[in-house]
């Protein structure tokens, strides 16, 4: 794509600050440069291999022909970033809340390329367009399915990391699942609880062990490669496991559902939009825009599952007050 095919644009995002840059015909997709750059493996079978599958997706699609760069530590970021706008690329992808610091550091050097961040809420620069998925609404979903599932009303309920957008997931993930509980007539309980790594799967496994043995029969873990391992401690156990950002659904008979991040059918809107000029400023997408997909299993209920379809249609029609279940 040449930059001179760029000219000035109105505003669309009602986050953005000021004008980026348009495409003054029909973008040529096949021309376009665009690095898709990843944290983690993207066999990890969760977040990685999800976002890869969304460049594909788009290489299909649109004729891209998107380069992935996987596994990039943390202390590499800038430098990716950086490495990247020096070669002119015209969209610079990243996945990832983790990059949000590194990306406002370097995106303001190169104004010709478009930075985006999957997972990302900071657009301190027209060039800007991070995209954030409300994952609280896709873990209000997996919590109905885990209120159906549980045969006791404990829930094990883990994450990566520690931050804002965890809290909130796990804030509605639990809220649903109480619900459910209390028309079943069961008493809720819940432990979280945070590995500090998303890639751990023996630690994973040696907490969700843990909170099993402590009597929780129902596991939810977001995490990446390190989510296996709940997956693991589920099976071994005896307990079950909702699954989230992925589709875990043949991975182990423990597994109930997976509610799972469809980014191979936001990716080609992502592209479309930046190329056009549609997409300026920070980005939310959730269940109406189709992120994310519930997949169940024989296992999962008739009953849960019609549950988890009302959901997807309240959820879209902005019928699920959210604000009320958050903790902070």
């Amino acid at each position: 794509m040449k930059k001179a095919l760029f000219a000035a644009a109105a505003l669309t995002g009602a986050l953005a600050v000021t004008a980026m840059p348009v495409m003054a015909e029909e973008p040529d997709y096949a021309s376009m440069k665009i690095v898709l750059i990843l944290p983690g493996s993207i066999d990890d079978q969760s977040w990685n291999a999800s976002n890869n599958a969304g460049a594909k997706a788009c290489d299909e699609q649109l004729g891209t022909s998107i380069e992935v760069v996987e596994s990039v530590p943390v202390e590499e970021f800038e430098q990716t970033f950086t490495e990247y706008g020096e070669k002119g690329y015209d969209l610079i992808m990243s996945a990832g809340s983790q990059f949000d610091e590194a990306c406002a550091a370097v995106a303001p050097q190169y104004p010709d390329s478009v930075y985006t961040v999957i997972n990302g809420q900071v657009s301190d620069s027209d060039n800007m367009v991070p995209v954030f998925p409300k994952e609280y609404e896709g873990s209000y979903l997996a919590g109905i399915v885990a209120g159906y599932a549980t045969e006791n009303g404990s829930f094990a309920v883990m994450g990566g990391e520690s931050n804002g957008p965890m809290v909130k997931l796990m804030d509605t993930y639990d809220a649903a699942a109480k619900a459910v509980c209390e028309e079943r007539g069961l008493e809720f309980t819940t432990a979280r609880s945070f590995v500090n790594s998303w890639s751990d799967v023996s630690a994973t496994k040696s907490m969700a062990d843990q909170m099993m043995d402590n009597g929780a029969d129902t596991v939810f873990c977001y995490s990446n490669e390190g989510a296996s391992g709940a997956v693991q401690s589920a099976e071994e156990k005896g307990g079950k496991f909702v699954a989230f950002a992925s589709n875990k659904n043949e991975e182990s008979s423990a597994v109930v559902a997976s509610i799972n991040m469809n980014w191979a059918g936001v990716y080609p809107w992502i592209i479309e939009g930046v190329a056009k000029g549609e997409l300026t400023g920070a980005q939310q997408v959730g269940v109406a825009e189709g992120v994310f997909e519930p997949l169940f299993t024989d296992a999962c209920s008739a009953e849960c599952q019609d549950a988890v379809n009302a959901a997807v249609e309240a959820v879209s029609n902005g019928e699920v007050d959210f604000e009320s279940m958050f903790s902070e």
